[in-house]
């Protein structure tokens, strides 16, 4: 009799053969076959592309994660998922947590002329080409990757069926997530590696090297030497990264061997500095184990550490080669750190995933205790925001900038008080002031109440106590001030966002009111 996480799981593009080959498997297994499009199809009296042109996306991607659910309640049973389903990480933790996953790989060429023969249309894809499907097959081959099993789809039925049986059982954890991104830099290899998922073997995962490891921390990673630091920002000074520089010296790292930084963000920074700076540049990797690590500091190639009185103001710009975040770090994590973290991910859906702030609303409190499918959600979908956005401009020319939203009111506050505020309360603080500024210059009336009530429900404090002058002083070692004029990122609505030079100091002192104790 099937158990739990004994299904089949066939992912893979729109002429893959997830149903032909499905049936095949499912007879064999003598386990049910479940396709989601005809499920769907059953469930709503309407075919996809129907239901999705006539309900808009939203509505239809809510309603295709309850297929999605429906089909996973079927112990054992040989699931062929539409091809779009497996973009939505909710989704696919059910999927991948069902049982073997299955990426049925084929060609563009060859999908478009399968799909030509097939008398099933599929609008959403007209007029097919190979460079439509290599696109689309580009867009989620993150998600393909992360299977399994990859299986030659280009052959007859027969042999894949055959193939996907000798591939055995599925491994240990769960890789949900595996990117290959251009890594932007001169310097060392041209493209990384972004693994995430939960319960993931890091000695497969991470490559060997020299480790800076946060001293609370008794994660193993592969690594001939290893140095414990302490994790918090009062380390991530210039003292902790000459002894770290010396550390390295003494263990003769050469210039190829990777740095690898197990910690939160600030161990990540410490230790991406260093890796930028000695021997002119080593292979960093980072193996975040915070909710605000993997969410966003381990992302982008931005590494730094504090002066004084300017926070990440002696840094550079050093990509990682490899990044490997697995949630279950977060399972021994205090409430009040995953609430650290989640600021960031406030942050990500306000500036472009109305997805993602839906799923704040509705799961964030639960994510921060013991929903680990939300938890996992948001970090992914908050990691991809910002893997986007550093795609599109990796250097911060332009774009990137907006990933400051909150950032310039919520460094200064660290910086008044002597970094002894955490970093996510200052960055809630931080969008409070950049909504109070925005709602008076026309934004959406509903989003600073919004972003208010969203913050209590997840035990952010809305007001502090602070010295006002002090936070103006600190404003004015932003590092994104130019000409003398302070930039800030503006919320107008969720999901956009628009940069500002010219707040004044009365607009400033209003919204500084707004979060004053």
């Amino acid at each position: 009799m099937a158990e739990a996480g004994d299904g089949v799981v066939l992912v893979g593009m729109p002429g893959s053969g997830k149903s032909t080959i499905g049936r095949l498997l499912a007879r064999a297994l003598d386990r049910e076959f479940v396709d989601t499009d005809a499920l769907f199809e059953a469930s709503h009296g309407s075919p996809v592309p129907a239901y999705l042109a006539e309900h808009g996306e939203p509505a239809f991607r809510e309603a295709e994660s309850a297929v999605v659910a429906d089909a996973c309640r079927r112990v054992g049973a040989v699931i062929g998922v539409g091809g779009g389903a497996i973009i939505d990480p909710l989704n696919r933790w059910a999927l991948w947590h069902h049982g073997t996953v299955a990426w049925l790989d084929a060609p563009p060429e060859a999908l478009v002329a399968r799909l030509e023969r097939d008398p099933v249309d599929r609008p959403t894809f007209r007029p097919y080409s190979a460079d439509r499907f290599r696109a689309v097959l580009d867009e989620r081959a993150p998600f393909y990757r992360a299977a399994d099993v990859r299986l030659d789809a280009t052959r007859v039925p027969a042999a894949v069926v055959r193939a996907m049986l000798a591939a055995g059982a599925r491994r240990q954890g769960r890789r949900l997530y595996d990117a290959d991104v251009e890594r932007h830099h001169p310097i060392g290899p041209a493209r990384a590696r972004i693994v995430s998922g939960v319960d993931l073997p890091l000695q497969e995962l991470v490559p060997p090297g020299v480790a800076v490891v946060d001293r609370r921390l008794t994660l193993s990673v592969p690594a001939r030497a290893r140095l414990d630091v302490e994790g918090g920002e009062r380390s991530k000074r210039l003292r902790p990264l000459g002894r770290l520089l010396e550390w390295l010296a003494e263990q003769r790292v050469e210039r190829g061997e990777a740095l690898v930084a197990v910690g939160g963000g600030t161990v990540g920074d410490l230790a991406g500095t260093a890796a930028a700076l000695f021997n002119r540049g080593l292979p960093l990797v980072h193996v975040p184990t915070t909710w605000l690590a993997m969410a966003d500091s381990a992302i982008g190639g931005k590494v730094a550490v504090d002066l004084a009185e300017a926070k990440n103001a002696a840094g550079a710009f050093w990509p990682p080669v490899a990044v490997v975040a697995d949630v279950a770090h977060l399972r021994t994590l205090a409430p009040r750190l995953r609430r650290d973290g989640m600021a960031e991910s406030v942050k990500s859906a306000l500036i472009g995933d109305p997805a993602l702030w839906r799923l704040l609303e509705s799961r964030g409190r639960a994510a921060l205790t013991d929903d680990e499918a939300a938890r996992y959600a948001i970090v992914e979908r908050s990691a991809r925001l910002k893997l986007g956005v550093c795609a599109r401009d990796p250097f911060e020319a332009g774009e990137r900038r907006t990933l400051n939203l909150g950032h310039t009111a919520g460094h200064a506050l660290e910086v008044a008080a002597g970094y002894r505020l955490r970093h996510g309360s200052a960055v809630a603080l931080g969008l409070r002031v950049a909504a109070a500024i925005a709602a008076a210059r026309g934004a959406d009336p509903e989003l600073a109440p919004r972003l208010d009530a969203l913050l209590h429900r997840l035990g952010f404090r809305l007001r502090l106590a602070f010295d006002a002058d002090a936070v103006r002083s600190a404003m004015r070692t932003d590092k994104k001030r130019a000409d003398g004029r302070q930039r800030w990122i503006l919320s107008l609505e969720i999901g956009r966002v628009v940069e500002a030079d010219d707040v004044s100091e009365p607009e400033l002192t209003r919204a500084l009111e707004v979060i004053r104790a």
